[in-house]
């Protein structure tokens, strides 16, 4: 799952807000595992509902290997010949 957001916020176009709160939990994740820096935000509602918010700055070196490592195992997958 993670991997996948992360693939996803490649693709994304700046800025690179996740609001969702299973993408603002898989977003923590990869922030602990060094592969985004991002700005955790809490936006405060009207009816004291406070929801989090993560704007994504920049994807790590660290990242952009788990993507393309991700992408050539995809490329990998779809060239092996079906039986």
């Amino acid at each position: 799952m993670d991997i996948q957001l992360l693939m996803r916020i490649e693709r994304m176009t700046p800025p690179r807000w996740l609001t969702l709160s299973a993408d603002v939990a898989a977003a923590k994740r990869l922030v602990a595992g060094g592969m985004i820096e991002a700005t955790l935000e809490t936006q405060v509602g009207t009816k004291a509902f406070a929801t989090e918010a993560v704007l994504v700055r920049a994807i790590t070196r660290e990242g952009a290997l788990v993507i393309a490592s991700e992408k050539s195992c995809s490329w990998k997958k779809a060239a092996l010949p079906t039986p």
